[in-house]
């Protein structure tokens, strides 16, 4: 196992939760977001090596992420509204979850091969006043491209990362609440999961899972809030690899550029909430620092020795 890549930090955007990377492949650009400022960011590089911010939309709420579309623009899923944004800035109401918007927000989104939208919510308070954890309040829904919405599961505390294998057999799924990736059979005509179990868990202290993505080959890429480092799994559940960052608040990462060789990775550049020691088992020191760390709240990029599909475009 490599046990000492670094990834490097390519923009110093100080986002305060940035979230949700995606790499359109039509439009040469990652697509990521600041969630809790609620901005939209278009990161672009002319030469595959030197990174900018070229765009931002801010729609000033929580933004659970954004997709590319197929017929141009970009889907946004905030609060539990899908909306259209064109690339005028031009907002346009999609669809909208069956949830009650005082209570659950979107959060963690993607499209499967089939360019169905998957998106998962969690609630607004998930601390009771005595500081225990409100579980269950969250869910995981399917909207088609016709607009047609479809709860897939409930019970959910925090949903998070999301992908599919290869070949499309299987869904790789976060609810970070539970400290564990899980993983289900995936049936792709009907987009429906079956025989649900655990990829892997991990203990307290270890970190907490949060977004993922699927290479190629198979192996999953994912992001362990707290730990400082992207974990690589075999499909197998073996640990391949630990990408390193400069801050403990690593919350997603994606396959892109050119190639699609390149994995970016995101981060939160706010003080890891309370709650991530006394229920999570995270240092007091790792929650306390994790805000003036270096690089907390940018966007890194690792030179992986495998390549990852790029995002696909929502069909509707």
């Amino acid at each position: 196992m490599n046990v000492h890549m670094e990834a490097t930090l390519a923009i110093d955007a100080k986002n305060t939760i940035g979230e949700g990377p995606l790499w359109d492949a039509e439009g040469e650009r990652l697509l990521w977001c600041d969630n809790a400022h609620g901005i939209v960011q278009e990161v672009r590089s002319a030469n595959n090596k030197d990174w900018h911010i070229s765009r931002h939309w801010a729609l000033n709420r929580y933004i659970g992420g954004a997709v590319p579309r197929q017929n141009g623009g970009i889907i946004v899923v905030a609060g539990i509204d899908i909306l259209a944004l064109d690339n005028n800035g031009h907002i346009t109401p999609f669809a909208q979850l069956d949830a009650d918007p005082k209570k659950v927000r979107a959060n963690d989104v993607k499209c499967d091969a089939q360019g169905r939208l998957w998106v998962g919510t969690l609630g607004n308070d998930i601390l009771t006043t005595s500081g225990e954890v409100i579980e269950g309040q969250g869910s995981l829904y399917r909207i088609d491209p016709d607009g047609t919405i479809t709860n897939i599961l409930n019970q959910v505390t925090l949903s998070n990362g999301l992908d599919w294998s290869p070949d499309g057999t299987s869904f790789y799924y976060v609810d970070s609440h539970t400290l564990a990736v899980d993983i289900f059979d995936f049936n792709a005509s009907e987009g429906t999961l079956h025989n649900r179990r655990c990829f892997k868990a991990f203990a307290k202290g270890e970190g907490i899972p949060n977004g993922l993505a699927v290479d190629q080959k198979g192996d999953i890429w994912l992001a362990l809030m707290g730990s400082s480092a992207i974990h690589r799994y075999s499909p197998a559940g073996e640990l391949l690899e630990k990408v390193w960052v400069s801050t403990p608040a690593v919350t997603s990462c994606t396959f892109g550029g050119v190639h699609g060789d390149k994995l970016f990775i995101t981060s939160a550049g706010r003080k890891l909430p309370d709650v991530t020691h006394h229920l999570y088992g995270l240092s007091q020191e790792v929650v306390e620092q994790s805000a003036n760390t270096p690089g907390a709240g940018g966007l890194f990029i690792y030179q992986t020795n495998v390549s990852g599909p790029a995002a696909t475009p929502f069909a509707g």
